[in-house]
């Protein structure tokens, strides 16, 4: 009987484990350093390696100075991946009833021999950020770098990302994204063999790899002795490039011009922009080079001014030997605003930096910090932010700077995953600080309302402190499910002691902001429940909020650099009667918000935050301070005469404004509780579009200070944007 069960028992175990040996994997083969590779798999977690190791769809390799080669089974496909190359295997066909093959060519270069098979039904496909590769069964070679393809032997239907041109390359054919027209090339002898260099296999051999189509090779009889072939005359060799057709090559890649008018303050201005753009490995650098001017673009003393600067004067216009350390600062900053981003890597890499625009940033769960945009303003407003960010499997942390020109907000987030990598549940503790929040605050604001002179006198400095947790429950590429808390609270602190009504306002660190040492309750603080993630084409939050006094969740917001002197104001009106009835009220919230892209063509979405308060009579009411956003954006080149389009438009006091209640009415649909970004372009050619940009932006004097009205809030100005678009 012991037998007979041993016996079930090893034939269960083969009936699972033998169909297992076939489920699709990348194996690794070769490493020529395997301390040099690295891989993380679709969570950013390392993957411990070796030899031998079969790799899973949405394992990402980067492979620093050493090469790799992996063998795909069960269908004998072979890949090649140069040093320095960063590559994601995103689906192996038959794996989770994937069908076809697929990856990502972040950086770098890879070579792939794909198997074919005797129904044809394998699919490959392969792509960079400009150009994807779908092949049956060939030998090519895919660049990163310069954005190529280039087949060895077989054939690869090649597509433009850009405009969605398709053709086809054979033997010895190659085509990068920037040839105009787009169109097989056969490329040179020398242009080859220094593209095949890094990609040569050292270990796999293409001939291996199996090809049940190709003709077997017929028995050949003893024959005499063939008569010699006539030579064939060699085929034409094409010129090398001469210097200047490197030089205008090389400036044809890396240089954008944009054309046209910007209204800036009110005010329209002519416009000339060059935008270069480097991309070396994992180093992206986009530069901003305008020219905005009055009436005449070579009058140098009619060229607009942010902020009273002459950014082209590159310290020029200063006291040097007066004034040196001036002068220098002057110059730092006129190169800085040169500067649009420098980025290597990107956020989630195990190391990011990235300086210049940050469109999007959010710390932990976004209790503290959500969404908030140093460029909400561009290019009426240019900052410098940083960006800086390690991920280990263990641990990480994250660093922000809103503009190193002029900082203020300082923040970051350190994190620990306890359990990794069995379960990457991460703990954090986040902290967001405001330098001077009353400083938009101007004297004549001060003088025209006595809570902003209050405010401005004191000089508060914020600082915000966060906990979160978030916990993994459903990971997958179709379905996802993440579930976070985050509590948090801000605690001010007052530089200067001040009045406001006559209630005295001490200075230092205001801890009964937070805490009411009387009955030991907390007050100014919030926290936030909730889960997200991805559902087949959706992506989704949904999220409760409870918060308490001047604290608001998302308080550094898309809207955050206009409205802090306000928020200053708020903080100085509490500080000076903590007791009111007005603080008493607990608010609270669910948030949701529902995203859907379509063919990788169209994305749609929608959130809305509902809020009500609980009086300290226990009575429950609707409260003004909601929050609608709503975004969509088209590619370019999906609908016919190619226009692409977006629009994003995010408003606090939303559902007051439509019902014209608690003081508002839809003429402030678009005041400074308001971020709209939104542009059309239309294709005049492949590489001539006209492009129309609108957002909105506060006011500023010539000094680059805001202006406000006569209720204490930003005026509001339309930034529009009107422009001819060449990509050379």
């Amino acid at each position: 009987m012991k037998r007979l069960t041993l016996y079930l028992i090893l034939g269960a175990f083969l009936t699972v484990a033998l169909p297992a040996q076939e489920s699709p994997v990348a194996v690794l083969e070769y490493a020529g350093d395997i301390m040099e590779l690295q891989v993380l798999d679709r969570n950013e977690f390392e993957v411990e390696i070796f030899l031998g190791i079969g790799l899973s769809p949405g394992d990402r390799v980067i492979t620093g100075e050493t090469a790799v080669e992996l063998r795909f089974e069960p269908n004998g496909s072979i890949i090649r991946i140069a040093p320095n190359t960063t590559f994601v295997l995103e689906s192996l066909q038959g794996y989770q009833d994937a069908t076809e093959t697929r990856g990502v060519l972040r950086s770098g270069r890879m070579r792939f021999v794909a198997a074919r098979s005797e129904d044809r039904r394998n699919r490959y496909n392969m792509r960079t950020t400009a150009l994807v590769a779908g092949v049956r069964g060939t030998d090519f070679g895919l660049s990163q770098t310069g954005e190529e393809v280039f087949v060895f032997s077989g054939e690869v239907i090649v597509m433009s990302e850009a405009t969605g041109e398709e053709v086809f390359l054979s033997d010895g054919q190659g085509i990068a994204a920037t040839d105009v027209p787009f169109l097989p090339q056969t490329w040179g002898a020398e242009r080859v063999q220094e593209f095949e260099e890094p990609l040569r296999f050292e270990q796999l051999n293409p001939a291996d790899v199996p090809d049940p189509t190709a003709p077997a090779e017929p028995e050949v009889a003893e024959t005499p002795e063939p008569a010699p072939e006539p030579v064939e005359p060699p085929e034409p060799v094409e010129p090398e490039p001469g210097a200047l057709d490197r030089f205008f090559g090389g400036l044809a890649e890396i240089t954008g011009l944009q054309v046209g008018s910007v209204t800036i303050n009110q005010r329209t201005y002519g416009q000339v922009v060059f935008q270069p753009r480097v991309q070396v490995g994992d180093l992206d650098m986009a530069f901003y080079l305008p020219i905005t001017y009055s009436s005449n673009l070579f009058d140098p003393d009619d060229w607009y001014q942010p902020g009273g600067n002459n950014e082209w004067s590159f310290g020029t216009d200063q006291d040097w030997s007066g004034d040196p350390l001036g002068a220098m600062a002057d110059l730092g900053t006129d190169i800085a605003l040169k500067v649009r981003y420098l980025q290597f890597r990107d956020r989630g890499d195990p190391f990011f930096v990235k300086l210049g625009n940050l469109s999007s940033f959010t710390i932990g769960q976004g209790l503290l910090m959500r969404n908030y945009a140093n460029d909400t303003e561009f290019p009426a407003i240019r900052r410098i932010g940083f960006n800086i960010g390690v991920d280990r499997t263990a641990w990480g942390f994250e660093a922000f700077v809103n503009d190193l020109l002029e900082p203020y907000i300082y923040g970051g987030r350190l994190y620990f995953r306890p359990a990794a990598p069995v379960i990457p549940a991460a703990v954090g503790f986040s902290a967001v600080t405001d330098q001077g929040p009353s400083s938009p605050i101007t004297r004549d604001a001060a003088d025209a309302d006595p809570v902003f002179a209050a405010t401005r006198e004191a000089d508060p400095v914020f600082i915000n402190v966060a906990t979160d947790l978030d916990v993994p429950v459903i990971r997958g590429d179709l379905i996802s499910l993440t579930s976070f808390i985050e509590a948090g609270a801000l605690i001010p602190y007052v530089r200067n002691k001040t009045e406001l009504d006559d209630l005295p306002i001490s200075s230092g660190t205001k801890t009964n902001a937070m805490v009411d040492f009387e009955s030991g309750d907390m007050r100014n603080y919030g926290w936030t429940a909730g889960v997200r993630g991805d559902l087949l084409i959706f992506d989704y939050r949904l999220a409760y909020q409870y918060h308490d006094g001047t604290f608001r969740p998302g308080f550094y917001g898309p809207s955050y650099d206009r409205l802090r002197g306000t928020y200053a104001a708020d903080t100085i009106r509490y500080l000076s009667d903590t007791e009111s009835d007005e603080y008493k009220g607990s608010s609270m919230g669910v948030e949701g918000e529902l995203g859907a892209t379509f063919f990788d063509a169209l994305h749609i979405g929608a959130g809305y935050l509902w809020p009500w308060e609980v009086t300290s009579s226990g009575s429950w009411k609707p409260t003004p301070e909601d929050e609608f956003m709503a975004r969509v954006s088209l590619r370019e080149g999906v609908i016919p005469l190619g226009v692409g389009a977006g629009l994003e438009y995010r408003r606090r006091f939303f559902a007051p404004s439509l019902g014209n209640w608690a003081g508002y009415s839809a003429n402030d649909l678009f005041d400074a509780n308001t971020t709209m970004e939104g542009y059309v372009s239309y294709p005049l050619t492949d590489f001539i579009s006209i492009v129309g940009r609108v957002s909105t932006a506060a006011q500023r004097d010539d000094s680059g200070e805001l202006i406000y009205d006569s209720d204490g809030q930003p005026k509001m100005a339309t930034t529009v944007v009107i422009q001819t678009e060449i990509g050379f």
